[in-house]
C-alpha cells in the first residue's frame, strides 16, 4: 500500500465509547496529523470533545462491575481473539506507524509483531504473578488474593505508540479491570486502527475505550473520580503533572514510565572486540532516532580504549542509512525526528555543548534533498544527522551531559576505574537502562550492584527490553510500578482473607 493510497483510505472515525465510534460536528478542538518523513503527506483532521469524558467513564465503570466477574479463561479467549484481529491488521498498522512517526517501515513491523507476543506472554506468565496464595496461621489460614483496580486510564507516547500502551491495557483486561486509553495526539491513527482490532474481538461493550485529545483533555481524566488508576508512558515533567494532579487523590494507582539519559561503562573489550562494542552502542544510540527512553546517550570508557571505540562508533555512525521510512534496499536505519521543535531541540544542544567545551566529533545537521548514505533523494521532512562528542571530564553540573535529549546524540568520557563509571552513571537525576562491557561475569555483578538503574545489561545494547522480566527506571525514570511482566501489578490491589 502507497503512502498516497494510505491517505486516500483512512478516515477519521471518531472517539471510541460502548463499541460506538463518536464524531462531533462542533468538537471541543482538533489537531492535524503530518508525517514528519514528508511534510506533503496529511492524515485527516482529529477532532474531540470534552463531553466525551462524562460518557465513557460511567460506561467504563459500568463495564468493571461485570468485567471484573467474567472467569479468567474467558478473558484469554477474548485476549486471544483481540490478537487473530491485530494480526489481520498487522501491514496497515505498520505503516500507519511509519506514517505518523516516521519510524522505518521494518522498525515499525516489529512493533507490530510484538503486539500478538504481549498477549501470550502475560496470559502464559504474567498470571504467575497473581496467583491466590495460601498461608497456614495459627488459628486456621490466611489467602493472598489479586483483585483488579477499577477503571484505568491508560495514556500513551509517541515512540511506540501502540505497543506501550498495549503493554498496559493487556495486563489490564486480563485481571478484570475496563480501560480508557487517550493515545498521543502524534499517532492518532495507529490508534484507531488498534480500536478496530478490539471492536472486531467480540468484548463486551465499554470494557475499552478510546479517547482522542490534547493535553487538557489527558489532564480532565487523569482527575476525574471514576478513574481509579493512571498509567502514563510520558517525559519526567509530564509524569511530575500527573502526580500534582492527584496530590489529594493517594488512593488512585499511579504508574509512569518517564525519561532517560542512559549510560554505558566500556571496560574491558571481549567476543567480537571494539567492533561489537561499536555496534551495540549504535543500537543503542541512534535506533528510533534516539528517540526511546532506553537510548544510550552518555558512555564512560576506560581510558586506554577510548580512541579505539570512538574512531570505530564514528565510521560507523558516518555509514548510517538515513531516510524515508518507506524506502527499502535498502532499508533505512534511522527516519525523521518526530517534530520540528524536536528537531529544533536536538539542534540546539550542540551548541550547549560547545558552550561546555564539549569537543564536537560529528556535528548534527538537519539533511535535506539528499539521504545520509543511501543518496536517495529526501522528501521534505524533518531529518537529522546524528552527533557525536568527546568531554574530557564527567560533569554532574553540565546541562548537556546531564539532560535528556530524545535525539540521535552521544557523548564518550574518559574514565580510570569502574568505580569512577559507577560513580558518573550515578550521578545523572536519571536511572532507566545501563549497559557494561566486559567479558568477565564479575565486573557486570560489581557494577549491577552498585548502579542505579532498573535495567542492566552485559554486554548488550541499551535497547530491546524482554516481555518476559520487569521495565521500567528508577528515580526520575518512573515511580517504582515497572512495565513489562509486572504490569500486571500496576492494576491489581492484594486483598488477604482470614479464614
Amino acid at each position: 500500500m502507497s503512502e498516497s493510497v494510505l491517505q486516500q483510505k483512512i478516515t477519521f472515525k471518531g472517539s471510541f465509547i460502548k463499541g460506538r465510534w463518536i464524531k462531533h460536528e462542533k468538537p471541543s478542538g482538533s489537531f492535524g496529523v503530518q508525517s514528519p518523513a514528508n511534510l506533503a503527506w496529511k492524515l485527516p483532521e482529529v477532532g474531540f470533545h470534552y463531553d466525551d469524558i462524562e460518557e465513557a467513564t460511567a460506561i467504563g465503570r459500568a463495564a468493571f462491575k461485570e468485567w471484573k466477574l467474567v472467569p479468567v479463561e474467558n478473558r484469554i479467549q477474548a485476549l486471544t481473539r483481540f490478537g487473530v484481529e491485530i494480526e489481520k491488521r498487522s501491514e496497515l498498522l505498520a505503516r500507519l506507524i511509519a506514517f505518523e512517526i516516521g519510524k522505518p517501515l521494518k522498525e515499525a513491523k516489529g512493533e507490530v509483531a510484538a503486539l500478538v507476543n504481549k498477549i501470550k506472554v502475560t496470559c502464559d506468565a504474567g498470571l504467575s504473578y497473581v496467583k491466590t496464595q495460601r498461608v497456614s496461621m495459627p488459628n486456621g489460614h490466611g489467602e493472598i488474593h489479586y483483585r483488579p483496580k477499577g477503571l484505568m486510564l491508560v495514556i500513551g507516547p509517541f515512540n511506540f505508540p501502540v505497543h506501550l500502551s498495549h503493554g498496559h491495557i493487556v495486563p489490564a483486561l486480563l485481571m478484570g479491570n475496563s480501560v480508557i486509553l487517550k493515545p498521543s495526539e502524534k499517532a492518532p491513527y495507529s490508534a484507531q486502527v488498534y480500536m478496530e482490532a478490539f471492536e472486531a474481538s467480540d468484548f463486551p461493550p465499554g470494557v475499552l475505550q478510546m479517547l482522542h485529545g490534547n493535553p487538557e483533555m489527558s489532564t480532565r481524566l487523569v482527575r476525574h473520580p471514576e478513574i481509579d488508576g493512571v498509567i502514563a508512558t510520558c517525559s519526567f515533567e509530564v509524569g511530575a503533572k500527573i502526580q500534582n494532579a492527584l496530590a489529594s487523590n493517594p488512593e488512585k494507582i499511579v504508574a509512569l514510565e518517564m525519561g532517560g539519559k542512559n549510560a554505558a561503562i566500556i571496560w574491558e573489550a571481549g567476543e567480537g572486540g571494539i567492533e561489537k562494542i561499536a555496534n551495540d552502542l549504535i543500537t543503542s544510540c541512534f535506533l528510533t532516532t534516539g528517540q526511546r527512553c532506553t537510548a544510550l546517550s552518555r558512555t564512560y570508557v576506560k581510558r586506554d580504549l577510548l580512541d579505539a571505540v570512538l574512531s570505530c562508533f564514528h565510521d560507523k555512525a558516518k555509514k548510517l542509512i538515513i531516510g524515508n521510512p518507506f524506502d527499502e534496499n535498502p532499508d533505512p536505519f534511522m527516519g525523521p525526528i518526530v517534530t520540528a521543535q524536536a528537531m529544533e531541540k536536538f539542534l540546539r544542544y550542540d551548541t550547549l555543548a560547545a558552550n561546555e567545551n564539549a569537543e564536537v566529533i560529528m556535528r548534527p545537521k538537519r539533511l535535506e534533498k539528499i539521504g545520509r548514505a543511501s543518496e536517495k533523494p529526501l522528501p521534505e521532512g524533518y531529518y537529522v544527522a546524528p552527533s557525536i562528542h568527546l568531554v574530557s571530564k564527567w560533569n554532574a553540573e553540565s546541562s548537556y551531559q546531564n539532560h535528556e535529549i530524545f535525539g540521535p546524540d552521544m557523548f564518550f568520557c574518559p574514565i580510570d576505574s569502574l568505580d569512577e563509571g559507577i560513580e558518573a552513571t550515578n550521578a545523572n537525576q536519571y536511572g532507566l537502562s545501563f549497559s557494561l562491557f566486559s567479558p568477565k561475569l564479575e565486573d557486570f555483578n560489581y557494577v549491577a550492584d552498585r548502579v542505579d538503574v532498573g535495567l542492566a545489561y552485559w554486554n548488550k545494547p541499551t535497547v530491546g527490553a524482554s516481555a518476559l522480566l520487569p521495565f521500567g527506571g528508577w528515580k526520575r525514570s518512573g515511580n517504582h510500578r515497572p512495565a513489562g511482566i509486572f504490569a500486571i501489578y500496576a492494576c491489581t490491589q492484594a486483598q488477604a482473607r482470614i479464614l
